[in-house]
């Protein structure tokens, strides 16, 4: 059977905000579909928001992690690891990261949609201020990977310059296959491969491309494996956090279709299973 371990999705806001349960709810992801993997493994992310008419307060983000931890009590078939989407959250402050640390987070952004005092978002030129070094050394240093997805390329190039740990990019595509701001350079992705990190593959459409199917998402997942190689790819699909899924994916179960797809295109067992689970498990359980 078919191992998952996805690098990023938004399923812990999704839940709070319409007091739904994880074992059976409207969202992408649900332990009713989780069951039909042999092994399914999540980084859920707690986003900030920031710069959204959306935006969550420290106190509200408590509280969204207190429903998330009660609701995995409640099941069998989800393994969960923490990550934090906007460091707003925790009012960007270096101190407060290995407390989280402690509470099973093992990713944080730099930024989400907005501009902050650590760094530039995506459509930024603002580069990484010496809070947002600061920043890194202190989630370096407490076991948290630095996430590179939502960041600016100004600020990725600052953090190149400064990392001492391997860099993450959860929920990221190829710019070259498909132009946008939220999407990886060829440059990019070879300098976190040199890093011994790790790009996530993306579902939002818009990150793939138009009419995106299982065709184009082979198209972004052949141009990384050209790059960065077969260890440094992982899933980052970004469910419950994108409206717009490519054809062929409603929800989690969609997995099981695109290993099915690539599986007839010729990649074998131990691959898929490489990128479908293995290169993020022996990055998070080994992360200290």
């Amino acid at each position: 059977m078919i191992r998952i371990f996805d690098a990023h999705a938004d399923t812990p806001y999704e839940l709070w905000i319409r007091k739904e349960h994880l074992k059976n709810n409207t969202c992408h992801i649900a332990e009713e579909k989780a069951s039909m993997f042999s092994d399914y493994r999540q980084v859920f992310a707690f986003c900030s928001l920031a710069g959204s008419k959306w935006a969550i307060s420290k106190d509200e983000f408590y509280d969204c992690y207190s429903y998330f931890l009660r609701e995995l009590k409640d099941q069998q078939f989800v393994s969960a690891h923490l990550s934090i989407e906007g460091p707003e959250i925790i009012d960007c402050d270096p101190e407060q990261i290995a407390a989280l640390s402690q509470k099973g987070f093992v990713m944080s952004t730099l930024t989400w949609n907005a501009d902050n005092s650590l760094a530039g978002f995506h459509r930024s030129e603002k580069g990484l201020t010496d809070l947002g070094r600061a920043f890194v050394k202190s989630a370096q240093s407490s076991g948290v990977y630095i996430d590179v997805s939502h960041l600016s390329e100004a600020a990725f190039w600052d953090l190149m310059k400064v990392t001492q740990k391997p860099i993450v990019a959860s929920h990221s595509n190829c710019r070259r296959i498909w132009d946008h701001s939220r999407n990886l350079t060829d440059d990019q992705l070879r300098a976190i491969t040199d890093t011994d990190g790790l790009v996530g593959l993306n579902l939002y459409v818009p990150f793939l491309g138009e009419r995106a199917d299982f065709t184009v998402m082979l198209r972004h997942l052949e141009h990384m494996l050209e790059l960065c190689g077969s260890e440094h790819i992982c899933l980052g699909g970004d469910l419950d956090g994108c409206e717009i899924l490519p054809e062929g994916f409603a929800d989690l179960t969609g997995y099981a279709s695109f290993y099915e797809f690539l599986h007839g295109k010729g990649y074998d067992e131990d691959l898929l299973d490489k990128l479908f689970y293995r290169n993020l498990a022996q990055r998070i359980e080994g992360r200290h």
